[in-house]
């Protein structure tokens, strides 16, 4: 059983998720050879140089993903996009109202968490809504 197929059952996507997991690799071990060099000739901070290769994968891999339009496979007609539409509006608030709550349960204060909990899920809303964007494009292109 593949790694794999516990992101997605579709063999294209699964193809597609790998290439982009191994393409981050490759930036991190090249980005890991970077920040050794400048750990050598400089004075930045340790911790940073040891997160900035993580983060480069991290980053790279995501960012594909949402660019590449293979998240919303099924998303044909009209109704369809506007299903989607809603769900993603739906789970943008819904994680909103979540994450202010754990927040405020935390001990954090209301403005802290009204505000990082908004910034957050109008990302995740953004993210979404690209991701829905491309997919469109890329499904009325086949």
């Amino acid at each position: 059983m593949s790694v794999l197929q516990w992101l997605s059952n579709d063999e294209y996507k699964q193809r597609e998720i790998s290439k982009f997991i191994v393409e981050g690799a490759v930036l991190q071990f090249i980005s890991s050879f970077i920040m050794i060099i400048l750990y050598l000739n400089t004075n930045i901070e340790p911790l940073f140089l040891l997160l900035a290769p993580f983060l480069v994968f991290l980053f790279y891999t995501f960012l594909r993903y949402v660019l590449s339009g293979i998240e919303y496979a099924n998303v044909f007609s009209e109704d369809e996009i506007k299903t989607a539409k809603k769900r993603n509006l739906t789970r943008s608030l819904s994680f909103f109202i979540t994450m202010m709550i754990a927040s405020l349960i935390v001990g954090r204060p209301i403005f802290d968490s009204v505000m990082v909990s908004l910034i957050a899920s109008l990302l995740l809303f953004l993210v979404d809504t690209t991701s829905l964007r491309k997919s469109i494009k890329k499904n009325v292109e086949l």
